[in-house]
């Protein structure tokens, strides 16, 4: 007796998932609040200074492997909903927007969101551990859907549409290749490690999470994992962004409290300094940036011992900051302990320090903290080892002609370096001109500032900097 047209049928075309029988419309509910949210995220790190500024960043919860270390655990959650640019959001919106209701369709808002989530968070805590780079994006909670939809693929076809199954296979295997080999060529824009530990955690948190309603049953899954487990990841997400609120304002009084005594100490208010940095650092304990500053006062009060002290303090709180190892170093040089000195510089440039790039970063690490001596050192070093280096030139003519203590300009050598940096630029390099202009400035040759401040323009034309610097020197030629 031969089977019925139906029975063949049914033994052909594997059964859909109850959700696909349901209802002929669904809603991405958790896939919707997910882009919802990432979006009232990037509108407000806009509002309050840009998605791409780093303070902003660092301050809204990207990954920072030195910030986890001191106990900033918000931070594996939070880089999911941090996007840095208008391009990076979209991109990975769309990717969301793609896969998301797909698999949460199978899965339902609860599984699908414990995956995602959970995925974003192995991802996050793979870049703090193996990169210092700060680092933000939904990318490897993106990454974690697709490995999450690979393994559903494998262990439960019965239920993937047919039209969707290249989608769960093959096809998204292409797709992951194709993302790494774009990631390994722009690794220094592309956050590969959180992408692979979103991977990873996709997949694994698929192999102990079934679709709801399957037939099979593997040893190592989960039995039962009601709608009601929705609130764990909402739990998650939600505490993560409370940590986040109460944080940004610290960081912005500390940010306010900085500024208040740096601008004591450029008007020699030394001691009303000291006092306001001391003040940051007892209101905010777990904030490094106090602590640098008061090491920096010390250092340049030669009180070594209370600037070591203060260095150590802020590299306790934010291991591996350059610049507390630098100033570090600094002090240790100046405290008469080279060895110590050196060390740190290793960690910071690496195991070959002597090299001219290596001394150009350091000269530049230098000048941002303002030890002059130091960095003017630094760069010099840098030229002695390629004379050529143009960059090296062109910084140390901006340092000795604009430094804020005076004791260290020297317009004459500032003009003489300003000159061969651009020679060796070929004049092709605006800012090198707006340093030799600058340099020309300085030595009292203001009609000649204003003409090679001109040709500066013409290479950059809206460049305000440049601009308020050309009204300057109009402003001394007609006097």
């Amino acid at each position: 007796m031969s089977d019925s047209p139906q029975l063949i049928l049914s033994r052909r075309m594997p059964e859909l998932p109850p959700i696909f029988l349901k209802q002929r419309r669904y809603w991405p509910v958790a896939t919707l609040t997910l882009i919802a949210l990432c979006v009232l995220v990037f509108i407000l790190m806009t509002l309050v200074g840009g998605s791409e500024n780093s303070d902003i960043l660092l301050n809204f919860g990207a990954s920072y492997g030195p910030f986890l270390k001191r106990g900033d655990y918000w931070r594996l959650v939070m880089p999911m909903f941090l996007h840095i640019g208008w391009f990076h959001l979209a991109v990975n919106m769309y990717a969301l927007y793609l896969l998301g209701p797909i698999y949460e369709r199978i899965y339902g808002y609860a599984r699908f969101s414990l995956i995602y989530v959970g995925a974003g968070i192995t991802g996050s805590w793979l870049s703090m551990a193996m990169s210092q780079n700060v680092a933000a994006g939904a990318s490897g909670a993106i990454f974690g859907i697709a490995g999450a939809m690979l393994v559903t693929g494998r262990l439960y076809p019965e239920v993937v549409p047919w039209r969707w199954k290249r989608a769960f296979g093959r096809g998204m295997v292409l797709v992951i290749i194709l993302n790494y080999a774009i990631g390994l060529s722009l690794h220094n824009l592309i956050d590969n490690w959180g992408h692979t530990g979103g991977l990873l955690g996709g997949i694994l948190l698929a192999l102990i999470i079934p679709p709801p309603g399957v037939y099979r049953r593997y040893g190592w899954t989960l039995s039962a994992i009601p709608r009601q487990a929705v609130v764990v990841p909402m739990a998650i997400v939600a505490l993560s962004m409370f940590a986040t609120a109460s944080h940004y304002r610290e960081a912005e009084n500390v940010t306010r409290l900085v500024a208040e005594g740096r601008r004591y100490w450029s008007q020699n208010q030394d001691d009303r300094a000291v006092q306001t940095f001391q003040q940051a650092a007892r209101q905010y304990p777990g904030d490094e940036r106090p602590h640098e500053e008061l090491a920096a006062v010390y250092l340049s009060r030669n009180q070594m011992a209370d600037a070591i002290r203060e260095y150590n303090t802020a590299l306790r709180l934010s291991p591996g900051s350059p610049m507390a190892q630098l100033g570090l170093a600094v002090a240790y040089a100046r405290d008469g302990q080279p060895d110590k000195a050196r060390q740190l510089l290793t960690e910071i440039v690496g195991k070959n320090p002597q090299t001219a790039d290596a001394q150009m970063a350091l000269a530049d690490l230098c000048g941002e903290q303002d030890l002059y001596p130091e960095a003017i050192q630094h760069y010099q070093e840098a030229i002695r080892l390629r004379p050529d280096l143009a960059e090296a030139r062109n910084n140390l003519a901006w340092m000795l002609a604009t430094a804020d203590d005076k004791r260290y300009r020297n317009p004459a050598e500032a003009l003489a370096l300003a000159q061969q940096a651009v020679e060796l630029s070929h004049w092709k390099e605006a800012t090198f001109i707006d340093t030799l202009a600058e340099a020309l400035y300085v030595n009292g040759k203001y009609e000649q500032a204003v003409e090679t401040q001109k040709k500066a323009l013409a290479l950059d034309p809206g460049n305000k900097e440049m601009q308020a610097h050309m009204a300057k020197y109009r402003k001394a030629a007609g006097a």
